[in-house]
């Protein structure tokens, strides 16, 4: 018994000397493919938050921006040359709205047909802007879904892996079962680091793009009546 508790010392004291890294580089090749998988949608997911954010935030000021000289300006003409090669979501659906109308304007034809034909052009670069917006943030959303189940097999085949070597072994020390243990946890921890950064950046990309979604709505309709309004005076 007293030898025993002398192994079981030296045991924890040889795994607090090889550290996490030994740990890990010494894990079982299933622990080490679940913890490559979760690395990488954890890092990738990182990337696309800090990608994302700019470009939200970025679309969110030019939108409030483009949106407040729309508002106060006299003519869509005077706009679109004050306005001269900006970016935004807005100014995107303006300049084809724009564009689309001048080609039309001197166009014979049913009146009718080309105001249709103009909000089909206007709801299509609305489309595109907010496909440009919500790019990639499904794969936030799979991660977060995944990550945690990824992480649970591996603790599940860490834990497995434990009583396999108390059998082997005959023993139920923390020699025989530390490491595999540690390996489990790890397996969870990680797949939680990589699952909860994951969903609560993808429900604040959600939220932030439905307001510029908001917006662009509100716009096209507001730039359908200014077009047919400037065209017909």
């Amino acid at each position: 018994m007293f030898y025993a508790l002398i192994a079981e010392v030296l045991a924890e004291k040889t795994m607090s000397e090889r550290g996490l890294l030994g740990l890990l580089w010494d894990s079982d090749p299933v622990v080490k493919l679940v913890l490559l998988t979760l690395i990488f949608f954890s890092v990738t997911s990182w990337a696309i938050i800090l990608f994302k954010l700019k470009q939200v935030r970025q679309a969110l000021s030019d939108a409030q921006s483009f949106w407040g000289a729309f508002a106060q300006s006299k003519s869509l003409d005077s706009l679109s040359t004050s306005y001269h090669n900006r970016s935004g979501p807005l100014y995107e659906v303006f300049v084809s709205g724009m564009d689309y109308a001048g080609k039309i304007k001197g166009q014979m034809g049913n009146s009718t047909i080309k105001r249709e034909l103009l909000s089909q052009k206007l709801d299509q670069a609305k489309e595109e802007e907010l496909f440009k917006l919500e790019q990639y943030t499904a794969f936030l959303a799979t991660t977060a879904s995944t990550a945690p189940f990824i992480g649970l097999l591996g603790t599940v085949w860490g834990i497995l892996t434990a009583f396999w070597s108390i059998g082997k072994a005959g023993s139920s020390s923390l020699a025989t079962v530390g490491p595999y243990i540690s390996e489990a946890l790890i397996a969870t921890a990680v797949g939680l680091f990589a699952a909860i950064p994951a969903v609560m950046a993808y429900n604040f990309f959600a939220s932030k793009i439905k307001t510029i979604a908001k917006m662009v709505d509100l716009f096209v309709s507001e730039l359908k009546i200014r077009l047919e309004g400037e065209a017909g005076s």
